[in-house]
């Protein structure tokens, strides 16, 4: 086989796998969490013409019958009374081609032209199938400007395979941001050197406009702006920026050109919130940590680290040395790259990203980039020692990726522990789950089922023999009643507690509705894991006492200093006695 050509047939045979492993995965609950908030964009402007989800009888019936996600926390209410959508618009802007070849085949195929029956499914994923695909043969004419065709196409196959690009690429992440973002990477990066080797308008314009897209398809990755910013060739810095200056009208152009590809979401904001600007993430609970980034656990926790789950990492990250030493040029733009994209994934408070995806699926965009350190680690001195690593390495991930797709790895709940408990097996051992992290409940049935492994303790009881008659007379002028207020720390020192809450409700024949009892958390004063149970009065007469009881387990807190706070609050006004307000603590042993 003509050298030239061993490349090229790895994109085909890397691809023929993809598509192989693809088909063994349905795809009817394609468009259920994080996915249906990326897609919503395009059945809600183009098949009901309401973008601002201001008429929730056909978002309630299409909840109701395709059950995306236990909770719609894709969606935030939005200042002028409509919903708005979480997530920005650039996946629904790949999505789209598909969606339209979906909606015109659909009525004529016999299915519902809905936006959710099967043609929508299934061209939207193989869709999305074909952008990975894409992404695979430019990420081969990006290689081929440093390495020689066989060393490309060692190079695919490593990233491929010896990283978790194969489980979110065509097992379980087919429709998330990340595979397209390895595309996009992949394709800015090629512009940019195009552009510094040959400028010219094109080059330019791609430039602007892939970064524009990257930036719509996740703001944060806004880093990716590091790439044209810090690239240099072999002659240097300073004669890349003389080649800006003197080019100065293409810069204009390529910023034009991001500010357009960006627009969409600023147009879509004005629409529905009326303010150009909108930050869609409201929940205390949850956002960027940039005082205090978790890089370490990212990187090296067993829940979901980085190098952990894909040590293949390590070797892309130690080739930095050879980089510096063989193409000083790219060593200072890719430390760069790589540090900030660390630092701004990892301070995300989530920072293991859910469920769903095996290892650091924020990471798997700079594959595109990481794989040229890994290129020149394996074309250097040690190089057969290095491969030989590498292949190891692959087998490893292979196997964790089958462990990971057969429930063996744990999607959220891993630990060091289980981790060794399980190392290299093909079964679970007898007892290894309880190594586990606690298995929290995805919907507000939260039940303390067996607490055996707890220590139980009252953390607050409040009788109320302060007040009049020993009881407290709740009024709409004192709605509140006092509780607990205690940061985490004080709770427990391990990831979670549950607590047991009670009260008792005197009942009348009142026709106002009885209080609630309300449990939740506050970060910097605002408040996240809300819950607010109202009272079952069930068969309980008049003159009688009626007991409300419910389970609480403590959130993924953003700080230990987060403060815990339990009420009972008289939210619909009326005059209403309660007593006997208590809150049991069942912590880890």
């Amino acid at each position: 086989m003509p050298q030239r050509r061993w490349s090229l047939v790895a994109v085909w045979a890397l691809c023929a796998l993809l598509l192989g492993l693809r088909t063994t995965q349905p795809v009817r609950h394609a468009f259920t969490w994080d996915v249906f908030g990326y897609y919503l964009y395009l059945p809600a402007t183009f098949i009901h013409h309401d973008p601002g989800l201001r008429n929730p009888a056909w978002l309630e019936a299409l909840v109701a019958e395709h059950e995306p996600s236990a909770t719609l926390y894709q969606l935030v209410d939005g200042p002028e009374g409509g919903r708005v959508i979480k997530y920005s618009s650039g996946m629904a802007l790949a999505y789209a081609p598909f969606f339209a070849i979906a909606h015109a085949l659909a009525g004529p195929l016999g299915f519902p032209a809905d936006g959710f029956s099967a043609p929508y499914r299934v061209a939207v994923t193989y869709g999305m199938l074909l952008w990975v695909m894409l992404g695979i043969f430019l990420f081969r004419r990006l290689l081929l400007n440093w390495f020689d065709e066989r060393t490309t196409a060692v190079l695919m196959v490593l990233v491929v395979l010896g990283t978790n690009f194969l489980h979110l690429a065509a097992l379980d992440g087919t429709l998330l941001t990340h595979p397209l973002l390895f595309t996009l990477y992949a394709a800015l990066a090629l512009a940019t050197q195009r552009w510094h080797r040959h400028a010219g308008l094109p080059a330019a314009v791609a430039v602007g406009a892939l970064a524009g897209w990257i930036t719509l398809v996740r703001p944060s990755e806004g880093v990716c702006l590091l790439i044209p910013l810090l690239w240099a060739e072999p002659s240097g810095w300073r004669a890349k920026w003389r080649m800006v200056a003197d080019r100065w009208p293409q810069a204009v152009l390529a910023v034009t050109a991001f500010v357009v590809m960006a627009s969409p979401q600023l147009a879509y904001w004005r629409q529905v919130t009326g303010e150009w600007l909108f930050y869609s993430y409201i929940n205390p609970g949850e956002g960027f940590d940039f005082g205090s980034p978790h890089t370490w656990d990212f990187l090296f926790s067993f829940r979901k680290g980085w190098f952990v789950y894909t040590p293949l990492a390590l070797v892309m990250v130690a080739g930095l040395g050879a980089v510096r030493q063989r193409a000083r040029h790219l060593f200072w733009p890719l430390c760069a790259y790589l540090a900030v994209d660390l630092y701004v994934v990892s301070s995300w408070t989530n920072w293991w990203y859910a469920g769903g995806s095996f290892s650091a699926r924020s990471m798997m965009p700079a594959y595109a980039l990481l794989a040229v350190p890994l290129g020149f680690a394996l074309t250097g001195p040690g190089r057969r020692t290095m491969l030989a690593a590498s292949a190891v390495l692959v087998v490893l991930n292979l196997f964790q990726t089958w462990q990971w797709s057969h429930g063996i790895l744990s999607k959220e709940r891993m630990t060091a522990g289980y981790y060794a408990a399980v190392f290299c097996r093909t079964a679970v051992p007898a007892g290894a789950d309880a190594l586990l992290l606690v298995d929290r409940p995805l919907t507000e049935e939260e039940a303390l089922k067996d607490e055996s492994g707890y220590h139980r303790s009252l953390l607050y009881r409040n009788t109320f023999d302060d007040r009049p008659e020993g009881v407290y007379a709740l009024s709409p002028a004192d709605p509140f009643t006092p509780g607990p207020d205690v940061p985490f720390r004080r709770l427990t020192g391990a990831d979670h507690a549950w607590l047991r809450i009670s009260a008792r409700l005197w009942v009348t024949d009142s026709t106002t509705a009885p209080p609630i009892l309300v449990a939740t958390f506050h970060h910097k004063g605002e408040t996240y894991k809300y819950r607010a149970v109202k009272w079952d009065l069930g068969a309980a007469a008049p003159g009688e006492w009626c007991t409300q009881r419910f389970d609480y387990i403590t959130p993924e807190v953003r700080s230990a200093e987060d403060n815990l706070k339990v009420y009972i609050w008289n939210q619909a006004g009326g005059t209403h006695i309660v007593d006997d307000l208590q809150v049991e603590l069942f912590g880890p042993k």
